[in-house]
């Protein structure tokens, strides 16, 4: 069944709806390149855990029409220990493709920073705009992965300030990809019991010696991933394949 975020706010799940909701412009074009017919039904999701069957009442050119029941809340394909990505903004691409596979994987937020060596720095419009297009690429990728809650998106940061924002009473693991590092992850976490997790990685050349240090004073660990020196867009992707298999969390 096809799988569609309709924003709320929605009613209370078990509540009977006798109420039609009115879709946006992007949604009601979404059914009409699906092939969605008047009287079919498919499932939507709110974002924040609940799904519901909507069955499509009209539609025209602009708008569609639907009508929900059956609503629940439904959180079976989140991730029980959540993961932070904490990503060193990356060029434009290799940004959306990490975000994209990230969400897919499972990640609950998701912090672009900049640092010394990124190369893409945003700022004010830029940055605004590129938050706009990162938003789209959460849903659809939680669309299309199946997820009902959809990842959080802090705005960009510089990493020396937000690591000075970190609590330092945060229970949270922390761990950061670094190739001087010298114990691997796989023994981190293995020696860890499944929790929540931050997870710090460096764009295109990685983290500079001094903002490791600085990301070692607010308490991460730097881990290896291994002999090779993986791309940022490639480190992220193995790093939370890897964080779910050891933590059985697939």
């Amino acid at each position: 069944m096809s799988h569609f975020y309709l924003p709320g706010p929605w009613p209370k799940p078990g509540v009977d709806i006798s109420d039609e909701m009115i879709l946006d412009v992007k949604l009601a074009h979404h059914l009409r390149v699906r092939r969605i017919d008047s009287g079919e039904t498919f499932q939507v999701f709110d974002g924040k855990g609940l799904t519901a069957n909507a069955c499509l009442v009209a539609m025209d050119k602009k708008t569609a029409v639907v009508r929900l029941s059956e609503i629940s809340e439904n959180r079976r394909t989140e991730t029980k220990s959540p993961i932070t990505l904490a990503q060193g903004m990356a060029s434009s691409d290799k940004m959306d493709w990490l975000i994209e596979k990230s969400v897919e994987l499972g990640i609950s937020s998701v912090i672009p920073l900049h640092t010394e060596r990124s190369v893409v720095r945003l700022d004010g419009e830029r940055a605004a705009k590129k938050a706009i297009h990162w938003e789209g690429i959460l849903v659809a990728a939680s669309e299309q992965s199946g997820r009902t809650v959809i990842p959080q998106l802090a705005p960009v940061q510089n990493l020396p300030l937000w690591l000075a924002s970190l609590n330092p009473h945060d229970q949270a693991l922390r761990i950061m990809l670094s190739p001087r590092a010298d114990q691997a992850m796989l023994s981190v976490l293995k020696r860890c019991t499944p929790q929540a997790l931050t997870l710090l990685i460096g764009p295109e050349g990685g983290l500079s010696e001094s903002e490791e240090e600085q990301a070692k004073r607010a308490g991460f660990i730097p881990v290896s991933m291994g002999q090779r020196i993986l791309r940022t867009e490639t480190a992220g992707i193995v790093a939370l394949a890897a964080i779910h298999t050891i933590w059985n969390q697939f």
